[in-house]
């Protein structure tokens, strides 16, 4: 299993650390996909499966250099796979003046994963603290109504909360959990908690130019809460993995 880490997400003042990898036989222009030589097999998948099979597979053993490497015989050469992530290293949401929500219009960044691996990769984010912070004071994490279930979103007037929603124009977005819209009303929106969350999953590799896959934050200040001005910030990681 690998995974690739993008860390340091400050809502407000946002700030990204992003290890990456690269495709092995890959560049801006190509991509060598695994082969067979063999008497038969094929390849097949569904959501939930991928499967290659190959009968009479000759040429096998590996070799490697400074710049590839080559494993032959058997489907070996899809053991492990690679995997990259690339997102903004900032994201600044937009004020909210008094009480009411963040402008969504600059509340969202795009993150772009590829992998190789047939058996796809899953998505996870963390929040290094519940709370967003501007000195001691406290923006507190969206609540749904249960628990890791994203919801329309619905803060009380006496109540303060942020919380981020799967971009509708993902790659791989599912719908039913996340809404067909990227606005408090239309959309579902969760929590980011201080323990990993798959926010998605894909079970294939992605095409050479990877999956587009799109986080709105989004905060609000109720109609009845008095909330001190400041810039308020939050640590939040997001962790691709190989499945």
């Amino acid at each position: 299993m690998k995974k690739i880490k993008n860390k340091r997400i400050f809502i407000l003042i946002f700030f990204l650390l992003i290890p990456v990898f690269t495709r092995a036989m890959s560049s801006n222009n190509y991509s060598i996909d695994s082969d067979v030589i063999g008497s038969f097999g094929s390849q097949s998948s569904s959501d939930n499966f991928s499967l290659g099979d190959t009968g009479g597979e000759v040429g096998t053993g590996g070799s490697a250099s400074t710049t590839y490497e080559v494993l032959a015989g058997f489907w070996s050469s899809l053991s492990g796979g690679t995997i990259s992530m690339a997102c903004p290293d900032s994201v600044t949401m937009g004020p909210i003046i008094g009480v009411g929500q963040s402008d969504l219009s600059t509340n969202s960044m795009t993150c772009n994963i590829k992998t190789d691996s047939v058996t796809g990769y899953k998505l996870d984010w963390l929040a290094g603290s519940a709370t967003m912070n501007s000195g001691s004071d406290t923006i507190a994490a969206y609540s749904p109504s249960v628990a890791d279930t994203p919801e329309i979103w619905s803060v009380d007037a006496a109540s303060s909360e942020w919380g981020a929603h799967l971009g509708a124009g993902s790659t791989t977005v599912d719908t039913d959990m996340w809404g067909a819209a990227d606005t408090y009303a239309g959309g579902k929106w969760l929590d980011i908690g201080t323990s990993p969350f798959m926010v998605i999953d894909r079970h294939s590799a992605t095409d050479p130019t990877g999956d587009e896959e799109i986080i709105f934050f989004g905060s609000e200040i109720g109609s009845n809460k008095f909330q001190p001005s400041g810039s308020y910030s939050v640590n939040v990681t997001m962790t691709a993995t190989i499945l």
